[in-house]
């Protein structure tokens, strides 16, 4: 359970309005179908992948258009 008054602004646990800063776009989802992932459809540049039934970013791919943010409808996807 969250508590206000142990909060570190880590962002990890996502009970925070905190915007992370992040260098590198991180993501490894398994809350979606990899067919049916609004993400990796979003995506022009195919820097989603699924990865042993995890969705993930490529880094090497991903140019950071936050196309793949704006459709994901869990806010898991960090950029």
């Amino acid at each position: 359970m969250f508590k206000s008054g142990n909060c570190t602004e880590c962002t990890t646990c996502g009970s925070c309005q905190q915007t992370p800063n992040v260098d590198t776009p991180t993501l490894f989802c398994m809350n979606c179908q990899p067919s049916d992932a609004p993400c990796l459809m979003a995506c022009s540049e195919n820097a989603i992948e699924v990865l042993g039934g995890a969705i993930t970013i490529n880094i090497k791919k991903c140019t950071r258009c936050r196309d793949c943010v704006d459709a994901c409808t869990l806010d898991i996807i960090k950029i």
